[in-house]
């Protein structure tokens, strides 16, 4: 039995590793800075680390290339990338002994669903004033809209930004923005309407933009700058925080996400200081040590109240009995903290950029070897 499931990981993790290289943007674009980087390594230095890491992982190492291993800049040891988990790793063998991810797909994924189990565990959210479930659009209540009670509704919001998210999107993807214009909002400077929203394809929400905290705005004022906050039980069913991250906006870009060209630094969880003095990219090895739009500078960064945040985000995950190992999109406010969302097989590669790796939050869970 065992052999046959070591070889069915084999083949699964050989699947996934071509199938990421050739057809997923990100992964395609790590090998290609690869193949044109002209600052390598020496290949038989290259080839031997490649092959240390597969061994101690029982998988091809991608995260060689989405984090620059070969890089001749690169100062880490064999032991100081052995850090970093591999995605197939993570998500095969690692996650599965907290939660069944395809059971909570459609719990935790579905921002719709989502509101619903926010509003009942009483958790402190975004404004959302509407929502699209197929054909229909409704209230925060449930109330079906018409277009009529639509446009009451939407003049009735004091908010600058409306933020349109496809109910099913990650990663910021396909995130409409409509602003305020002469008590009017447009997007792209088309009127939003009923019939707007109802031509949309497939279900979203629409929320209110959040005012984020002044600390926060300072480092990047056109986004708003979320903590990615991972939460544990471990084996004792307490639930501890194990990694933090502040993710921010650049360039201009009003979401935050590190997949949409978003910078991330990590926090340190005792002090809620700067892990490190710079910031990264979600992959490659570029460095920031202020933000490239502000001029912040990232030694200065202090998360403000870090430790009554870090209770609340505790007490929070403590209720949530839905999900063992949650990443947690929080925003920072004058009055305290906004969950934006909560995650399942959330992304790794963000997270051991800005904290080195995070196979030491995980040791307990390293058990089996490909």
């Amino acid at each position: 039995m065992k052999m046959l499931q070591l070889l069915k990981h084999t083949v699964m993790e050989k699947i996934r590793c071509l199938y990421l290289i050739k057809f997923n943007y990100r992964y395609k674009a790590n090998v290609q800075r690869f193949k044109q980087s002209t600052d390598k390594k020496d290949i038989a230095v290259i080839k031997s680390e490649i092959k240390a890491l597969k061994k101690y992982w029982g998988c091809f190492p991608l995260q060689y290339f989405n984090h620059d291993f070969y890089s001749a800049n690169c100062t880490l040891t064999i032991d100081e990338m052995k850090q970093f988990i591999p995605s197939y790793y993570f998500y095969k063998i690692i996650f599965p002994q907290y939660d069944n991810s395809k059971a909570l797909l459609n719990i935790v994924e579905d921002k719709i669903v989502m509101d619903v189990l926010f509003d009942g565990m009483n958790f402190p959210t975004a404004n959302v004033i509407a929502k699209k479930k197929t054909r229909y659009i409704f209230n925060s209540k449930g109330i079906a809209l018409n277009n009529d009670s639509f446009a009451e509704l939407l003049s009735s919001s004091h908010s600058a930004k409306l933020f349109i998210k496809p109910a099913n999107g990650r990663g910021g993807s396909g995130i409409l923005i409509a602003k305020k214009q002469d008590k009017t909002y447009k997007i792209k400077g088309m009127g939003l309407n009923f019939s707007y929203v109802r031509g949309l394809i497939g279900d979203f929400v629409i929320e209110e933009a959040i005012a984020q905290h002044l600390d926060i705005a300072a480092v990047y004022a056109h986004s708003v700058n979320t903590l990615r906050v991972i939460t544990k039980r471990n084996t004792q069913g307490q639930v501890e925080i194990i990694a933090t991250t502040l993710r921010m906006g650049s360039k201009g870009s009003e979401i935050d996400n590190t997949s949409a060209g978003g910078l991330v630094i990590g926090i340190d969880l005792l002090t809620g200081h700067a892990f490190r003095d710079y910031a990264t990219h979600e992959y490659g090895s570029s460095r920031f040590y202020e933000h490239p739009d502000s001029g912040f500078k990232f030694k200065d960064l202090i998360i403000p109240n870090w430790l009554n945040i870090k209770n609340e985000i505790l007490e929070l995950a403590n209720k949530n009995i839905i999900l063992n190992l949650t990443g947690w999109d929080i925003a920072i406010t004058n009055n305290g903290i906004v969950v934006i969302e909560i995650n399942t097989l959330f992304g790794i590669d963000g997270l051991q950029s800005a904290l080195g790796g995070l196979k030491n939050k995980f040791m307990e869970n390293y058990t089996v070897k490909l």
